[in-house]
């Protein structure tokens, strides 16, 4: 998609804009007004701001982890993963068309934020550390946008660590050039 978005690292200074961002998802909201958003030890938390930087219209949360497999019994890693903590977009800007590809598949200002992320993540991989996956916990508004983007259901077989607030949604991972 390659579109270019007002996207910056999270940092005190930004936090007083986090009291008018509204998901829809009271936890999701929670997160980015909490000290925890700006926490190294959690993740790194990026904000995509408005043209003037007034405004947060999205953000997502960043952090490490692994995918576990069950190979009959035995449980071993199956490769590192950089895990989206959290992602989301103020309400007043979910479903918002930015364009369709020459197959008609629209392109919402979610799935832009999504490639923004991912670059991201593709930058600190050739960069930085080696990892297979990435993954997260959908919630059900978010599973759509996942899928469309090329994510899927974790298999029986894998598994990855969980917060408690992740219980009621759906784990899926994205394989970077995994091959079987």
């Amino acid at each position: 998609m390659k579109n270019r978005i007002n996207v910056v690292q999270y940092d005190a200074g930004l936090q007083k804009l986090a009291s008018s961002f509204h998901s829809g998802n009271d936890f999701l909201d929670h997160f980015l007004r909490d000290s925890r958003s700006l926490d190294d030890n959690f993740g790194k938390t990026y904000v995509f701001l408005s043209e003037d930087s007034h405004t947060i219209i999205g953000y997502y949360n960043l952090g490490l982890g692994y995918i576990e497999q069950n190979d009959c019994g035995v449980v071993r890693k199956a490769g590192g993963a950089v895990h989206i903590n959290c992602f989301a977009l103020d309400e007043k800007y979910h479903g918002l068309v930015q364009t369709y590809t020459a197959e008609g598949v629209r392109i919402n200002l979610s799935d832009i934020l999504l490639d923004n992320c991912m670059e991201r993540i593709e930058n600190f991989r050739n960069e930085h550390v080696g990892f297979s996956f990435v993954t997260l916990n959908s919630t059900r508004e978010g599973y759509n946008l996942y899928i469309r983007n090329g994510f899927e259901k974790i298999e029986d077989d894998m598994s990855f660590a969980k917060e408690e607030s992740d219980m009621e949604c759906i784990p899926m991972y994205f394989a970077m050039d995994w091959e079987n």
